[in-house]
């Protein structure tokens, strides 16, 4: 069977774009992984801040790349879930049920993001190396 994804590409944008969307398709339905889920935060009224979306959006390009490498080394990475959350409302239920998951501060909360991994919480992360440790964090747990 064959799945055709059609799509306008953007500018400077690889028409590799397609496969990718098409494998997401599949990916949702259940049918095959191809890479690590990304669970992220839809937004809402406490994110006004962009940092959890650039964050979701920065781990599912990391994990995108280190997939070639990692389906090698690691079966059953695909499998995997990583969930970034963007306040402490929905945040922590949504980390704890993913392989390693982030809740980031919301508009108004303190600026600290815990970190779930396996359901557990194993650290909080401060400042302004928050994005860079978190992916530090899911590579170490596939590694």
């Amino acid at each position: 069977d064959t799945i055709r994804i059609s799509l306008t590409p953007q500018p400077g944008e690889p028409r590799t774009r397609e496969v990718e969307v098409a494998q997401e398709i599949l990916q949702s339905m259940g049918l095959r992984a191809f890479t690590p889920s990304v669970v992220a935060c839809p937004g809402c009224g406490r994110t006004t801040s962009t940092v959890f979306q650039e964050l979701a959006r920065d781990i599912q390009s990391h994990l995108r790349e280190q997939m070639p490498l990692w389906r090698e080394r690691y079966p059953g990475v695909e499998n995997m879930t990583v969930a970034v959350m963007g306040c402490v409302v929905n945040g922590p239920g949504e980390s704890r049920h993913a392989n390693v998951g982030i809740s980031l501060p919301g508009t108004g909360e303190v600026p600290v993001a815990p970190v779930y991994v396996d359901g557990e919480k194993t650290v909080t992360l401060k400042g302004d190396t928050i994005a860079a440790d978190f992916s530090r964090i899911v590579d170490d747990y596939v590694v």
